[in-house]
């Protein structure tokens, strides 16, 4: 493998950004959610238009070599707060998964706060939060950590992913 720079770093960012855009329209089914364009200290997260019971979700997306969770978190909180959002989530590039299948998409890390999570599943039919397996994360185990996919379910309140078949 090369050596990682500036220029390969953003074209990872760009990689993993644009993968679990599309993991995300394919999973609950919308179109309409897309990469966000920078706005420098009023960003937004990296992914847009993508809600939970009609509040916007912040999605942070990250590939780094280590999983900096206090630092990606805050970078979501700032920016959920820039979107008036109250659901503030990373999603984080897994060491050893790729982004080449939808099976690997929904593979990689999802983590936000304690609470976030508990105010999200407590929305969600119990049936969904008895499948969710989160993970404490962090020094202080102040995060929860997720896959892709079971955030995808949360989001979806439960309901099968990817559009319906016909």
């Amino acid at each position: 493998m090369g050596e990682r720079n500036r220029a390969t770093a953003k074209k990872n960012g760009t990689a993993m950004e644009t993968a679990v855009q599309d993991y995300l329209a394919w999973a609950l089914n919308d179109r309409r959610i897309m990469r966000t364009r920078t706005h420098g200290s009023k960003d937004i997260g990296d992914i847009g238009n993508v809600f939970f019971h009609g509040e916007p979700v912040t999605i942070e997306v990250k590939w780094t070599k280590t999983m900096n969770a206090p630092e990606h978190m805050r970078e979501a909180v700032k920016e959920a707060g820039n979107a008036d959002s109250p659901y503030p989530w990373v999603v984080q590039k897994k060491n050893g998964v790729g982004l080449a299948s939808l099976h690997k998409l929904g593979q990689q890390h999802a983590y936000t706060t304690q609470p976030v999570l508990e105010d999200m599943l407590g929305k969600c039919p119990a049936a969904l939060s008895a499948r969710i397996h989160a993970e404490p994360l962090g020094r202080k185990k102040q995060f929860r950590l997720i896959t892709l996919q079971e955030f995808a379910l949360i989001l979806n309140s439960g309901l099968p992913l990817g559009p319906e078949e016909v």
